[in-house]
């Protein structure tokens, strides 16, 4: 038996398996949800916010196997905070 849901107005009905096919995959949702979160940590510490940056506290999080949730936590942005300020500090030598 196939199940139907409405979809955005009257009589516009779809099943539950083409709905499934439109679903983003939960690695992909997970990514989003850390790209996110990247970003509210760079506006709390009031740095700029730049996609290698983003990028770099993502795999930062990864590497630390920390939950999605923890990366608003305190430690996190103390973290965070010392790594901006050791690439900051090897970019000037660079200059």
């Amino acid at each position: 038996m196939m199940a139907y849901t409405f979809k955005q107005g009257v009589g516009n009905m779809e099943s539950l398996e083409e709905q499934e096919k439109t679903y983003t995959i939960l690695e992909t949702r997970n990514y989003i949800c850390r790209a996110a979160n990247a970003v509210r940590v760079l506006s709390t510490l009031g740095f700029n916010i730049t996609l290698e940056i983003i990028k770099g506290i993502i795999d930062l999080s990864l590497s630390m196997n920390l939950e999605m949730h923890d990366m608003l936590g305190s430690e996190f942005c103390v973290l965070v905070a010392e790594k901006e300020a050791e690439r900051r500090s090897s970019s000037k030598r660079k200059r």
